[in-house]
């Protein structure tokens, strides 16, 4: 089963009424760095594997994992992980099979719920703000998810509908994108006609629409 878990009494949720749980970015970006030298010595006694100054530059994380744990069963997929993610970065998770990145992954899209810990995205919860951060945030699976039938641009076309972008954005977007992935010449080909890399390329591509704030590659 996907997706975050909402209280049985989420109908009743006001609408118009301001969430007593949201952190506002100004606030966010106040206190997140009065607690990030007391993070960090805690994180480090535990992971030594970890390098937490990925950004020498004293900017506020654009994305924020914290204290983050998964188990199932007796199993502890992901324990206590947490790390900063800056704006244009590429961050790589590297590990053996089953060390937790691609769980890691799902918890960061809102696929799979935290058995605790948090993900803040430009100061708002992801538990909390799901259908906010779903926005600004893009996915590329571990497999690709192409429908054989559809071209290249038919397929950065849907998914930018289902983003609800407007034609003129899309059609902006679409060439960009194209010209990014190195598909421009291959945009009416079908997708059960393209080599592996290049479907690859067309799923980064698709992660891409939206100008998504952090995309995650699993």
């Amino acid at each position: 089963q996907f997706g975050i878990s909402q209280p049985f009494y989420y109908p009743c949720f006001p609408r118009n009424k301001k969430n007593s749980s949201t952190v506002s970015i100004s606030d966010y970006e106040e206190n997140v760095w009065s607690s990030m030298n007391k993070t960090k010595t805690k994180i480090h006694e535990h992971n030594h594997w970890i390098e937490m100054d990925s950004n020498t530059d004293k900017v506020c994380p654009l994305m924020r994992i914290k204290h983050l744990t998964k188990v199932f069963g007796k199993l502890a997929a992901v324990s206590d992980f947490s790390f900063d993610f800056y704006k244009g970065e590429v961050c790589a998770l590297l590990g053996h099979n089953g060390a937790g990145k691609t769980t890691i992954t799902f918890i960061l899209v809102g696929m799979m719920e935290a058995t605790s810990g948090c993900v803040i995205l430009q100061g708002l919860d992801h538990r909390i703000h799901i259908q906010k951060t779903r926005k600004m945030i893009g996915f590329c699976p571990q497999y690709d998810i192409l429908y054989d039938k559809l071209s290249v641009q038919e397929h950065l076309e849907l998914l930018a509908q289902i983003r609800h972008l407007d034609r003129t954005t899309i059609n902006k977007s679409i060439d960009t994108i194209l010209d990014l992935i190195g598909l421009t010449n291959d945009r009416r080909t079908l997708s059960k006609d393209l080599s592996g890399g290049m479907k690859r390329r067309l799923s980064i591509g698709i992660s891409l629409i939206g100008d998504p704030k952090v995309s995650p590659i699993n």
